[in-house]
């Protein structure tokens, strides 16, 4: 059976299903806790080709049997990639998928816009370990941190030093070339330590390791791909209809950037569109059977079946760094939703340097860290104040500024702390090492990249008509030269039926 895409999430799978009838003891297939130890259960794997296929868009239908498991995967690769070329480290795989929709007949279960750049806040939460022992491989992602110690033995090839770091690196499982490549290896003496050392990617981790042939394939869960799949099941064998996953790729190329879908090597350029491989494009789908009378008799029991979930709605604005620096009042919509969270991601998509992470970066503010004259240092960070207006009532009582504060918000909506170091997260300290990944500073690719705002409304009611109105100030973005975008996800609370076959979708 396939794994989670995120082991950090709740895997006990459930829906607003109604409890088991009293007088039959028929036990509620939806909710694994509810199922006796002793029932049969089997698991059927199906391997589905789409049924459209394209560079730009594919489509899914699943077959309607048994009860479609959330951990389904989606398999994708990419061809014609050159050899200095890996998935942004951030996100992945999901760099690819531009938008993910759902549908069961006519009904839109959910629909996401802009899912790569979402991502990138949803990557935040996969531990370091399942990052570097399984993400790498599976789906791309490599935001795993271990310390670049400076001190090795003399002899080529000793071990290092566990007396004295220069920062963090990323932790790929490959150690570091550490020697200085102007001298050979008989010829090392002392600490003849290159400290801006190469941290190359794992085979695993390159589009293309040898030849063409040669083209790794990676893996999306459906329960990463479909809110509506995070905690619930789909008993495709109730469903009429026809249920197929839709999903938009991501652009192959931008004339601000290199691609939208890859990450390249310093100072290389892009070669190519690097296309989806549409020969390896298909869906694992797990389908979950227990005994039939059992299947039958629940079908039969709960011929109306309603699950609450959420979904997300997208609002974006392009933003110049000098009109971020004077407070700015966006409104966001929701009016008439039950709005529970708000995500804010300030995007630069005209990143020249950074090539770690493409454009799948939420953009802190700039920082002076200079040093003066007599040795004099200059500690200054800029400032973002947030804000958020509903039902006429602001959610703080003071605009919320402390870098502290947001990281503790973030926490506070997910229920779990991200996984970034502070550096990472509001540009403050100086934890990262100045050694490089694919030929980019670690430091300067990282510092400040994934300063994601996000708020869990205190208040769990209806929006008025005024919507949800964004309160917000950056008080120094980098470029003073370009736009950035500002994408903010509105998680909303919506309701699907599924009454003798058919499905209805609305909103909360």
């Amino acid at each position: 059976m396939s794994a989670s895409a995120n082991p950090n999430e709740n895997n006990i799978l459930s829906s607003s299903a109604p409890p088991p009838s009293a007088g039959g003891g028929i036990p509620d297939l939806m909710k694994i806790g509810s199922i006796p130890v002793n029932t049969v259960q089997e698991v059927e794997t199906s391997i589905l080709e789409p049924v459209v296929k394209s560079d730009t868009f594919c489509r899914f239908v699943f077959q309607n049997k048994g009860l479609l498991h959330s951990h389904s995967k989606v398999e994708i690769g990419l061809k014609n990639a050159p050899l200095d070329c890996i998935l942004p480290i951030g996100v992945g795989a999901y760099s690819l998928i531009k938008r993910v929709a759902l549908k069961i007949g006519n009904q839109t279960i959910c629909e996401l816009d802009d899912f790569n750049h979402y991502m990138s806040y949803r990557s935040m939460f996969v531990s370091n370990e399942n990052n570097k022992e399984r993400e790498q491989m599976t789906t791309g992602r490599a935001i795993s941190h271990c310390f670049a110690y400076a001190d090795r033995t003399t002899t080529f090839g000793g071990g290092e030093s566990m007396g004295l770091a220069n920062g963090l690196v990323l932790d790929n499982g490959k150690e570091a070339n550490v020697f200085s490549t102007t001298h050979t290896p008989a010829g090392l003496v002392g600490n003849l330590i290159d400290t801006t050392a190469e941290y190359n990617p794992n085979p695993w981790q390159l589009l293309k390791v040898a030849d063409a042939q040669d083209v790794p394939t990676f893996q999306l869960s459906l329960s990463e791909l479909c809110p509506f799949l995070r905690h619930n099941q789909l008993p495709l064998y109730m469903i009429k209809e026809q249920v197929a996953l839709e999903l938009t790729f991501s652009g192959a190329g931008d004339a601000n950037f290199a691609s939208d879908r890859v990450a390249l090597y310093a100072g290389k350029a892009t070669t190519g569109s690097y296309p989806i491989d549409t020969d390896s494009l298909r869906m694992i789908s797990d389908h979950i059977f227990y005994p039939q009378e059992l299947m039958l008799q629940y079908a039969q029991a709960n011929s109306v079946l309603n699950f609450t979930y959420v979904d997300y709605r997208l609002s974006k604005q392009s933003v110049a760094q000098v009109d971020a620096k004077s407070q700015m009042i966006r409104n966001l919509g929701g009016a008439g939703r039950i709005v529970s969270k708000v995500i804010a991601i300030m995007g630069d998509e005209d990143l020249i340097e950074d090539k770690l992470m493409n454009g799948y970066v939420s953009q802190a503010c700039s920082r002076d860290y200079t040093t003066g004259n007599a040795g004099t240092s200059t500690r200054k960070n800029g400032k973002c104040t947030f804000n958020l207006k509903y039902n006429d009532t602001f959610e703080f009582p003071i605009d919320v500024s402390n870098p502290a504060r947001h990281f503790h918000n973030v926490n506070q909506a997910e229920g779990m702390v991200p996984f970034v170091t502070r550096e990472e997260y509001s540009n403050e300290g100086q934890s990262l090492s100045g050694r490089k990944y694919i030929g980019n500073v670690i430091s300067t690719n990282l510092g400040g990249k994934f300063f994601h705002l996000a708020t869990k409304l205190t208040s769990q009611e209806r929006i008025n008509s005024r919507g949800i109105e964004l309160y917000y100030r950056f008080e120094d973005l980098p470029d003073n030269t370009k736009d950035y975008t500002h994408r903010v996800f509105l998680e909303v609370l919506r309701t699907a039926t599924i009454q003798n076959g058919y499905t209805e979708c609305y909103f909360a």
